[in-house]
């Protein structure tokens, strides 16, 4: 097979479409924390830093509004039904969804780009100089302009993805984190800080690029045109405003956390960024790219004949997420410090930097399961067109996130982890809600099926974190000397590997059945013998 026909072939299976997204998400996401760790470098926990990272807020917000949480998700479900019928009414239905999404973010962008001055003000709370919210301002323009690339080139990856073409979406978003690092190296010591905003520039534009060879390929032809009267864009229209309030409260969230991170003091603002990035890598790498491959599959299903097919389908890809997942959560846990020393432990990030984002990533990785069964379930959902229910899900969540985070920073005056406690509170709450709630819609799962797999991973990863910790003391007291890099390396990979083979073997001990996932990752690499049908769910 040519490097072409590799880059254009079709993934049909959910298992070899989050294998796709996986890998490259695994990418991304190892650039991202090369991205981290050269902006400490050059920028340490300096106010610049946690303005750069502020005056990205509201820019990500408008584009985590109307794209990932948004459109993308409501998009791919409206869009593939329509597929199956009519090709040229879908092509039309897209472009009149792709013109309206532009056409709100440019409205959008421009009242930002206006207000961007008061804006910044009521973000800091007071706690920046006049010039530091001068530079903010520039930022934030800066940062909106990237955006309307990203937005346009989220739109072609649902479109992609409803093609079934996983490859090119996926690696779009490495090529962005390659174009910020190009402008943290290539730009920084010219522009400072302005350096990274241009290199965001530059990574949407690549993200956008890769992808239009293959849009072509679709034969999707695009109009710039918006027919409100299409029976689809009334049912977009229908669909996305409880999902635009959803992730618009969820975002919320997140700047209200960003404000009280600055009123503990500046610098947690980067920490708690840090902490963020490390927590999200497992969701990324395994939650989202099993959510992203599965809706495809979940929305062709949906028929009441196919009610238990779709159960199946959720299911299995639930228990494989948690699977991989579960793990990574207790690594972060037990060898947290070891992994903020190796991601971010340069010069200019100094040793209580390095204690506070890595107690912050301890209450954070407790829920990274929650966060990334969340993704699996809330695409159930959407599959199903019903957008309803996650917003009243949501919103009852996010206010009990504000009123923790508002309690243990402003009352009970904690450190920034305090923030890191009160997320991790409301993403397993929001689990046990969706799962309650998806239950009822479906028609109730069979209880053994979802309860016991689960029990087995929690066990093993329980035992899994005992034989990791007692590893993790000994080589650090007798065998190597952590104040070296290389040793620092040694000691993480040891530690880690052990307890990774630990848990493997009480996974399989228990039979937990998750497990051949792994047997069917090995051969899907040619690796073993037995191939798997292209239709394998899982």
């Amino acid at each position: 097979m040519n490097l072409t026909n590799f880059i254009t072939k079709t993934q049909n299976g959910v298992l070899s479409a989050a294998m796709v997204i996986s890998a490259a998400s695994g990418i991304s996401a190892i650039l991202g924390f090369a991205k981290g760790r050269l902006l400490a470098n050059y920028f340490g926990v300096s106010s610049e830093l946690a303005m750069f990272y502020t005056a990205d807020r509201i820019p990500n917000l408008m584009y985590s509004i109307l794209v990932v949480g948004a459109v993308s998700t409501v998009f791919i479900p409206v869009f593939t039904e329509i597929l199956k019928k009519d090709e040229k009414r879908a092509f039309e239905s897209a472009s009149s969804i792709v013109t309206a999404t532009l056409l709100l973010f440019s409205i959008l962008g421009i009242v930002v780009f206006i207000f961007a001055k008061p804006i910044i003000q009521l973000l800091t709370i007071g706690k920046f100089t006049v010039e530091e919210i001068s530079l903010g301002v520039t930022l934030m323009r800066i940062m909106i302009s990237a955006q309307m690339v990203l937005v346009l080139s989220s739109l072609v990856t649902s479109i992609l993805q409803s093609f079934r073409y996983f490859l090119v979406p996926a690696i779009a978003p490495v090529l962005y984190n390659l174009g910020m690092i190009l402008g943290i190296v290539m730009l920084s010591d010219r522009y400072g800080i302005y350096g990274p905003a241009y290199g965001v520039v530059i990574g949407a534009i690549l993200n956008l690029l890769i992808q239009l060879p293959l849009l072509r390929r679709t034969g999707f032809k695009f109009s710039l045109s918006l027919n409100f009267g299409d029976p689809s864009f009334k049912e977009m229209t229908r669909l996305v405003p409880p999902k635009i309030i959803a992730v618009a409260m969820t975002n919320v969230v997140g700047t209200i956390n960003n404000s009280l991170a600055i009123l503990i003091s500046t610098s947690s603002v980067v920490f708690l960024k840090f902490a963020t990035q490390l927590q999200t890598f497992p969701i990324m790498l395994f939650g989202l790219s099993m959510a992203s491959a599965v809706l495809p599959t979940l929305s062709k299903e949906t028929d009441i004949e196919d009610r238990e097919k779709f159960k199946q389908t959720l299911l299995t890809t639930l228990h494989q997420t948690l699977f991989l997942v579960v793990p990574i959560s207790v690594i972060l846990l037990i060898l947290r410090i070891p992994v903020v020393r190796i991601v971010y432990g340069v010069s200019n990030f100094p040793w209580e930097a390095t204690v506070k984002t890595a107690y912050a990533l301890a209450f954070f990785s407790l829920s990274i399961f929650a966060e990334s069964a969340n993704y699996v379930l809330s695409r159930a959902f959407y599959a199903l067109k019903d957008t309803r229910t996650p917003v009243l899900i949501n919103l009852v969540t996010i206010v009990i996130n504000v009123l923790l985070s508002v309690l243990f920073v402003i009352y009970l005056k904690l450190g920034v982890w305090a923030i890191a406690l009160a997320y991790t509170i409301t993403s397993i709450v929001d689990f046990l809600l969706y799962l309650y709630t998806l239950d009822k819609k479906v028609g109730g799962f069979n209880k053994e099926k979802l309860i016991v797999p689960f029990t087995k991973i929690a066990i093993s990863a329980l035992l899994m974190g005992v034989f990791l910790y007692i590893p993790l003391k000994f080589l650090d007291n007798y065998i190597f000397d952590t104040q070296y890099t290389v040793q620092l390396l040694g000691l993480t990979a040891i530690a880690g590997a052990t307890g990774m083979l630990v848990y493997l073997v009480f996974t399989k001990l228990f039979r937990v059945e998750e497990i051949e996932l792994l047997y069917k990752l090995l051969r899907k690499l040619k690796l073993m013998s037995t191939p798997i049908p292209p239709e394998t769910i899982g």
